[in-house]
C-alpha cells in the first residue's frame, strides 16, 4: 500500500534527476508492492514521442495525480499489484514494444525503459 506524501516530499521528489527518479521508482515499487498509472474511461494514458509509445508510471499516486491536468484532467491515478506488473504488464509491453516513461515529472521529463530492461532492474533490486 503506497504512503500518503505530503507536499514537501512532492517538491523533493520532482527536484530529482530523472536518473534519482528512476531508482527511487524502483525502490519504491518493490517497498509498496504497487506500480501508479492513470487511467481514465477510454483506458491508460500512452505517450507517443518520435513513433514510440510509452506508459507513463510512478511509484506514488499523488506524484501521477500531478498529471491530472489539460488534456489528462479526465483521469485519475490508478495502481497496478506488483505481482500483476511482473507477471502481466511487463510481458505485454514487451510484446506490444510498448516502452515505460519511469516517474516522469511535470515538465515530462524521465527515463524511458524497455519492459525488460525495468524487468530486470526491478529483479535484481528484489533480488537477497
Amino acid at each position: 500500500m503506497s504512503e500518503q506524501l505530503s507536499k514537501t516530499q512532492i517538491d523533493a521528489i520532482n527536484r530529482f534527476s530523472a536518473d534519482q527518479r528512476y531508482d527511487y521508482f524502483v525502490n519504491k515499487i518493490i517497498e509498496q508492492r504497487e506500480v501508479w498509472g492513470l487511467s481514465s474511461d477510454e483506458g491508460w494514458v500512452i505517450l507517443s514521442d518520435e513513433g514510440d509509445e510509452h506508459l507513463p508510471i510512478w511509484p506514488h499516486p499523488e506524484l501521477a495525480a500531478l498529471w491530472v491536468t489539460g488534456d489528462y484532467a479526465d483521469c485519475q491515478p490508478k495502481s497496478i499489484s506488483l505481482d500483476d506488473w511482473l507477471a502481466k504488464w511487463l510481458p505485454g509491453m514487451e510484446k506490444d514494444a510498448l516502452l515505460a516513461a519511469i516517474s516522469p515529472d511535470t515538465e515530462g521529463e524521465s527515463i524511458v525503459v524497455s519492459a525488460e530492461e525495468l524487468g530486470e532492474s526491478i529483479r535484481f533490486t528484489m533480488a537477497p
